[in-house]
């Protein structure tokens, strides 16, 4: 006769109680076990106050820094972030008003003097105001026969006006503006930079007039050598 399913037998009544019972030993076991392992971690693990929080290298900041074009005479961006006060001396020292503060988004530049060629390119002064003031040697005048750059421009085809033929006459505004004789020369009908003669001061950058700027400006990846202070390249 087949047991109502409401009902249980005296069998599933015992399987049901020593399952109970194994479950709970286990959890048991489980939790004493879990409690051991607490206790030794507690037992080795060094008081929260003892530990120091590891220290950035220059090496790892730059790692996650924000990409900037620097003013003239930067050095390399681990060196410049490690030693840079933020003391916005060449900020107050530049003519033009052309370095500014990098803002918070820059993470760990953020403060730090940077050029934005969209808001203010960089003219190029012939005594560098900038670098003579700097206190921590972060901006350094350029060896004998070097030329102070700071970034490299690239022309965007798909956003000159040359390309798409929205100007009634070839656009070359930034072959116009541009100081530096053969930095931007003109091949095809499309402008073109020579970045072993361009400067990077992004005149051309803020001077392009296409609606999406046709003009990228990347900061450098290498610095140009820098005179160290104190040693003439003679005593090298």
């Amino acid at each position: 006769m087949s047991e109502k399913p409401d009902q249980f037998s005296r069998r599933d009544f015992l399987r049901g109680k020593i399952l109970g019972r194994f479950v709970d030993v286990s959890t048991r076991g489980l939790q004493s076990k879990g409690e051991q392992i607490a206790k030794a971690a507690a037992h080795y693990a060094a008081p929260a106050h003892a530990i120091e929080p590891a220290r950035e290298t220059p090496r790892q900041q730059l790692r996650r820094s924000f990409p900037v074009i620097r003013p003239p005479g930067a050095v390399d961006e681990a060196t410049f972030l490690e030693k840079c006060t933020r003391c916005g001396d060449c900020i107050a020292a530049c003519p033009h008003d052309v370095i500014t503060l990098a803002p918070a988004s820059f993470r760990n530049a953020a403060g730090s003097p940077m050029i934005n060629a969209a808001d203010a390119p960089c003219l190029m002064c012939e005594d560098f105001p900038c670098i003579d003031v700097c206190p921590e040697d972060v901006l350094l005048p350029l060896e004998t026969g070097h030329k102070h750059k700071i970034a490299d421009a690239r022309i965007l085809d798909y956003n000159c006006l040359n390309r798409h033929g929205r100007a009634a006459e070839h656009c070359m505004i930034c072959i116009e503006q541009c100081p530096e004789e053969g930095a931007l020369i003109v091949e095809d009908g499309m402008p073109r930079v020579d970045n072993d003669k361009c400067s990077g001061c992004g005149i051309c950058h803020y001077a392009c007039p296409a609606p999406t700027n046709a003009v990228a400006m990347m900061p450098l990846q290498e610095r140009p050598v820098v005179l160290t202070i104190g040693v003439s390249p003679d005593d090298e």
